[in-house]
């Protein structure tokens, strides 16, 4: 009986890792590049406000045929890196010294579910775990059951609080005039 308890130990261990691992969301799907409708080349302030602290940093996005670039600068104009979102995935072009407080495929689902029209992530969440649900108030994405993020505001100001990973994301117009540490969004 001696022998068999660390055994007994080592597999309750085991089935509480693995079922720690069942809960969590997988990477959410991201739809076709081709079904993201057209638009020119935008800037904006992205505030990142995670654990009490803001990080500001403005955000030019450029649309391709074949793919979606978001290169992250510091307020002062310095590249940080740039996320690139194609047919091989997402990942980071490292231009500095910068680790992000996230991930290539974090970043690029969270735009995907302020970009794309509702209809092209509805049909990339078929037949998986995630749904998406939009209303006059803004869109929820789920994962199975539990609410994931939040998305409101408009084309102009959005905020997204994402509940999972407990970051909250403003996407504001860039404004020059503006104080970098002001509340982004203040209508949402």
């Amino acid at each position: 009986m001696r022998h068999c308890l660390p055994r007994l130990i080592l597999l309750i261990a085991a089935l509480l890792v693995l079922g720690g691992c069942a809960g969590r969301p997988t990477n959410a799907p991201i739809p076709a590049l081709a079904m993201l409708p057209e638009m020119e080349t935008q800037q904006q302030k992205l505030t990142f406000e995670h654990e009490q602290e803001r990080r500001v940093l403005i955000g030019v996005l450029r649309q391709e045929s074949q793919s979606l670039r978001l290169a992250l600068l510091s307020p002062q104009g310095q590249r940080l890196l740039t996320l690139v979102h194609d047919d091989q995935g997402s990942r980071f072009l490292s231009d500095a010294s910068f680790d992000p407080p996230f991930t290539a495929e974090w970043l690029a689902s969270r735009l995907s579910w302020s970009l794309w029209p509702a209809s092209a992530l509805t049909q990339a969440f078929n037949e998986e775990p995630w749904s998406l649900e939009e209303t006059a108030d803004g869109r929820t994405v789920r994962y199975r059951e539990r609410t994931i993020a939040r998305i409101t505001g408009d084309a102009d100001c959005r905020r997204m609080d994402d509940l999972e990973a407990d970051y909250r994301l403003y996407i504001a117009p860039l404004d020059d005039d503006a104080d970098p540490m002001a509340t982004p969004c203040p209508a949402n």
